[in-house]
């Protein structure tokens, strides 16, 4: 790979890496001493691999409301983002959001039901995405099978954020990333006229000046969908 190449690929890693921690959603309301107990027990813990430990022990404590199994998890993930083991931040985001989807299911009534917000999910699944992006990037041959398979889940994660929030434009803006590897420059396109859009009418205008000048990286014709 020559040096621009890389340059653009590093850069592309530690864009995602500073915007995907910044996303974590902050947890649902609860009482107080949950709180407490969370952020003594999971949250606040340092080092990392002690923080992850502490929150694997939190999540088997039957005591505490299941409704903080979603963002205990979610916490283990970015956890291990920070360590730049994206293989298991990957394995305890999926674990979040099907637990989100879990206690969406679970009856109004419930006091430990927890709301399940389309913006929550649709970030979720961006954040998965991105995570993808990483491990893709990182672990893999730019060109190879492995890094195909991996941008084709990463689109799938993408296209539930928008089905979540179809003004989601982090979405659009990382979509339009694997439009581009897939050759399939007019789709590309469309999903970075869309990301600056809703960015502008988030009031998020750092974001909407950013989009408008990325250029996407090249067609991997290896890639090519027929």
């Amino acid at each position: 790979m020559d040096g621009p190449s890389r340059a653009l690929r590093l850069a592309v890693c530690f864009a995602l890496a500073v915007v995907l921690p910044a996303a974590q959603s902050p947890p649902a309301v609860h009482s107080p001493d949950e709180r407490r107990v969370v952020d003594k027990e999971c949250r606040d813990v340092l080092p990392a691999q002690a923080k992850i430990q502490a929150c694997l022990n939190l999540l088997s404590d039957r005591r505490l409301s299941t409704a903080y199994i979603v963002p205990i998890n979610g916490e283990i993930s970015s956890t291990f983002q920070s360590l730049r083991d994206y293989d298991n931040a990957i394995k305890y985001k999926k674990i979040e959001i099907e637990r989100a989807h879990s206690a969406a299911k679970q009856p109004a009534s419930s006091a430990e039901a927890l709301p399940a917000s389309f913006g929550a999910m649709s970030q979720r699944y961006t954040e998965l995405g991105t995570l993808q992006a990483l491990n893709r990037l990182t672990s893999f041959n730019s060109q190879s099978d492995e890094a195909r398979r991996g941008a084709a889940e990463e689109q799938s994660n993408y296209n539930m954020a928008l089905q979540y929030n179809p003004m989601n434009y982090r979405a659009y803006r990382y979509r339009a990333e694997i439009h581009s590897l897939f050759c399939d420059s007019a789709s590309a396109s469309q999903d970075m006229e869309a990301a600056v859009k809703f960015a502008e009418q988030s009031g998020d205008q750092n974001a909407a000046r950013d989009y408008k000048r990325v250029t996407l990286s090249a067609c991997v014709p290896a890639w090519r969908r027929e």
